[in-house]
């Protein structure tokens, strides 16, 4: 519900000039007593008078940036948005009676952007300051989050279905098979388990190869990689250890920060179910599956629901999979 209310003739007058949809409700009689009974059904509440009335009118009603409504107040030519749920409703009624807009951010910090940043953990490519810049100016910004990440308070501004804008935001530990028109921030969280195998004696070069199937064939952005994982009979390959090494070299980011390796033994890695086991793997090494399951395993091990990412694909004498640690 979009709720205007307004003490006086000359505010009546003016909100029954917006046309804001059928939710829109002109509420009659004293405001803060209406206010205190609409307030939990209320999307928006619009007020035609002072910012400073509006203010001691809504402090004490205020809880968090997630569940309070958008406030606007219109008054002497201005509509300002005393929170940033109320930016786009603001401009919206600025332009229709033809005046400015004031839209404004309640968010502490350089960005809001930053706040999916540190909870998430996540790699960034794109210039975030510039994208959180225009966020906090209210310009609408795409938000993609396919695989349903949790995310701390949002502005109202950030919207999956804001089409055509400038700015897109996508938080996905996959490369984007089609790039979005504008500017691009990806954000990419680290979610992936790598499990691999091989054979004895395996080269740096080899493993090497393998991993950057993970890229090529899969889709999956090796700056998300949180831990690799493998048998602990082949725990001492140095063509793994190098290779592994050389990808946090690469890919660590600024910190250069290698992930580490998670090592299990046969017997666990033989009670986790997998789509592709090998009978040759499990007459060899005691268990049916290397690659997948130490993925799966790991995955489980620091996150709880998994999925398999990159079924088992194997590169000369070299067998990964990747596990996704989901969303709670």
């Amino acid at each position: 519900m979009i709720g205007l209310f307004t003490a006086t003739a000359q505010g009546k007058k003016a909100a029954a000039s917006l046309s804001l949809g059928p939710d829109a409700v002109l509420v009659d009689g004293p405001v803060k007593p209406a206010l205190q009974r609409l307030w939990p059904s209320l999307g928006t509440a619009v007020f035609f008078m002072g910012a400073g009335a509006v203010t001691r009118l809504v402090a004490p009603l205020l809880e968090n940036r997630r569940d309070d409504p958008g406030i606007v107040c219109v008054h002497d030519g201005f509509v300002i948005a005393l929170t940033s749920a109320g930016n786009v409703l603001a401009t919206e009624i600025a332009d229709t009676l033809n005046i400015t807009v004031v839209p404004t951010s309640d968010y502490v910090g350089e960005s809001p952007l930053d706040e999916i940043v540190e909870s998430l953990d996540t790699a960034i490519d794109g210039d975030i300051a510039a994208c959180g810049a225009a966020v906090l100016a209210g310009d609408p910004i795409r938000l993609l989050n396919p695989l349903g990440f949790v995310l701390p308070d949002m502005p109202a501004n950030l919207q999956p279905d804001n089409y055509g804008t400038e700015w897109t935001v996508m938080i996905d530990d996959r490369l984007p098979a089609l790039r979005p028109k504008g500017k691009l921030l990806r954000l990419i969280p680290k979610t992936l388990v790598v499990g691999v195998g091989s054979s004895r004696g395996v080269t740096q070069e080899a493993v090497r190869a393998a991993f950057a199937l993970l890229e090529s064939e899969h889709d999956l952005d090796p700056r998300a990689v949180k831990s690799f994982a493998t048998i602990d009979v082949k725990a001492d390959e140095a063509g793994i250890q190098d290779a592994v090494a050389d990808w946090g070299f690469w890919h660590g980011e600024d910190d250069g920060c290698t992930p580490p390796i998670t090592i299990h033994t046969a017997a666990e890695l033989a009670a986790v179910k997998v789509p592709n086991p090998s009978t040759t793997v499990a007459d060899e090494l005691g268990t049916a599956s290397v690659a997948e399951a130490a993925a799966l395993l790991t995955a489980r091990e620091l996150g709880g629901r998994v999925e398999l990412a990159a079924p088992k694909t194997s590169s000369a004498n070299v067998t990964i999979a990747a596990a996704r640690i989901l969303p709670d």
